[in-house]
């Protein structure tokens, strides 16, 4: 996307010399986090804690959540299709990339799932089937984010109307021809239907009701799938900005080509690890279980290093650029009206990069511990204590390198 601030700041400092502490001893320090906390459950966590229940779904919408829709779809679509303005005064690109890409599942973090109240792709009360499986979400979201980190212009206006227009008419097609269920065809609920999953305030005890809500997500077939894939993404978007990676292509970072062969070869490469895991989980622990179901189960254990890649990776893009939404929004399809006399505004970087560093790294292990305990939890209820450290030694090791190459992605911006 084409932003207004530095480049720089979407990783927190600029580079490792910036950094408070030795940069190989925050990486030390991290995987030893990892580590302790692996044999910590080994030795305390000998019996699942997580319940489960059915999750059911409701994209009913009231009257305001309708409404609000709709004026979400006309902000998204008509700038660009109807004005003639640029990604950095449109209010399109802040709409999709700041607010419904980052804002939005922060907001998920406090109240749920906020987007389904008002979802602008949900218009049409359309009758469907029992949800089932979610890979034409899958596809979507990959179509999503291509468009987002390989297309050359993902801020400019017309470009993003065209492609939510595509997104609608795909989406409502599909839910009424093939009676799709709207969580398994849309990718935007689907992502903040799963980042509502963390909701931190939930009934007390507050941490086991927050396992039991991750733990429980919805065995759709393919949910696990969608979780790599916001990984892969964000992994992908963070190593192409970064000197390391100039250093290693050059200019073939520019070369569309090359850029959707690292896109995929970045997602299929997390989801082969994955898929090993649970292999090796099922061979190790001596189980007759199928691998597909094993990767199933285990989707939900790598949502809360989703989630930390994507919180970390865009706080900056909310913090800042969200700075601009009242200029944005004073000529909103950019016909030359002035609601507001709002000026241009000069964005006040107003946390200092060292600072947003340290935010950012907590928030990278507090992501990475939570699925490292989800995973030992799911792995004593299915191969029993004596073999639920055998069955994760692949899932720690993902974790781990997950981990460090985060770390390493946010100190070498």
């Amino acid at each position: 996307m084409e932003n207004i601030y530095p480049k720089s700041l979407n990783h927190g400092v600029v580079n490792v010399g910036d950094l408070p502490l030795p940069f190989d001893l925050v990486l030390n320090a991290s995987a030893l986090v990892v580590l302790i906390t692996f044999v910590y459950l080994k030795i305390s966590w000998k019996e699942s804690i997580i319940s489960s229940y059915e999750e059911t779904f409701n994209d009913k919408q009231n009257f305001i959540g309708k409404l609000f829709g709709i004026i979400t779809l006309f902000l998204l679509i008509a700038p660009g299709i109807i004005g003639n303005e640029s990604a950095k005064t449109s209010i399109a690109p802040l709409m999709l990339w700041v607010f419904l890409w980052i804002g939005v599942p922060v907001l998920g973090l406090f109240f749920g799932d906020v987007y389904a109240k008002f979802n602008p792709l949900n218009l049409f009360s359309i009758t469907s089937n029992k949800p089932k499986s979610v890979y034409s979400a899958c596809i979507l979201f990959i179509g999503l984010t291509w468009f987002e980190l390989v297309w050359k212009k993902p801020g400019d206006p017309f470009n993003i109307g065209i492609v939510i227009i595509s997104l609608f008419f795909i989406v409502n097609l599909l839910r009424y021809f093939f009676k799709k269920s709207l969580i398994e065809v849309d990718p935007l609920l689907l992502l903040h239907y799963l980042y509502s999953k963390l909701k931190l305030f939930n009934s007390k005890p507050y941490f086991r009701s927050l396992l039991n809500n991750i733990g429980n997500l919805a065995k759709l077939k393919g949910i696990e799938y969608f979780v790599l894939l916001m990984i892969g993404t964000v992994t992908y978007d963070g190593l192409r900005e970064t000197t390391f990676w100039y250093n290693q292509f050059g200019s073939r970072i520019n070369d569309t080509i090359f850029s959707t062969f690292m896109f995929f070869l970045m997602n299929i490469g997390t989801i082969l690890f994955y898929r090993f895991a649970c292999f090796f989980a099922i061979k190790v622990g001596g189980s007759n279980l199928e691998l597909n179901k094993v990767s199933n189960l285990f989707g939900h254990t790598m949502l809360p290093i989703a989630f930390a890649y994507h919180v970390t990776h865009y706080l900056t893009l909310l913090l800042f650029e969200s700075q601009s939404f009242l200029y944005r929004l004073n000529d909103p399809i950019g016909t030359g009206v002035n609601l507001f006399n709002a000026q241009e505004p000069t964005i006040n970087y107003f946390i200092e990069p060292l600072f947003i560093w340290g935010i950012q790294v907590i928030v990278t292990l507090l992501g990475h511990m939570l699925s490292v305990i989800l995973a030992h939890d799911l792995a004593v209820k299915l191969f029993g204590h004596q073999q639920s450290d055998k069955t994760q030694y692949v899932f720690l090791f993902i974790t781990v390198a997950l981990t460090l190459q985060a770390l390493f992605v946010l100190s070498v911006g």
